[in-house]
């Protein structure tokens, strides 16, 4: 991974409003891109942890609320793709929340971190661990 990577995000909405799935593709300075997308049921239970990842990252109420694809810049970009890389397995609710709602609340470098070590074998299982207490 490069420091070029580029995020977008993109939010497909229910009619009624509510997320139906999250898409982030990720394209990095040598052309390479990486696509990580989470729908269904666990959308929902994640929903909140990601409003507070993207308002720490300065994105406020329309963005949000738009169907516009959303620009990430890195720092931000690299939380929500951890937070979608960390969920997207769970099928336990209850799990899909305490791993989001304790990745939010890490501290950037922590995330950072985390995020370099997601891509190594086991890297992924190992933060899921850490995050929902062994559960």
């Amino acid at each position: 991974m490069s420091r070029q990577d580029h995020y977008t995000l993109r939010l497909c909405r229910l009619e009624d409003g509510s997320l139906a799935e999250v898409d982030l593709e990720v394209s990095d300075g040598d052309g390479d891109r990486r696509h990580v997308r989470v729908g269904g049921s666990r959308v929902a239970t994640f929903a909140h942890p990601l409003r507070r990842l993207l308002a720490d990252g300065g994105l406020r109420g329309r963005t949000w609320t738009g169907t516009a694809p959303i620009e990430l810049d890195r720092r931000c970009g690299e939380r929500v793709e951890l937070l979608l890389r960390a969920v997207k397995p769970l099928r336990r609710h209850d799990r899909v929340e305490s791993v989001a709602e304790d990745l939010v609340a890490m501290s950037a470098e922590e995330a950072a971190y985390w995020h370099a070590k997601s891509n190594r074998p086991g890297g992924l299982r190992a933060l899921r661990v850490l995050l929902s207490g062994g559960r």
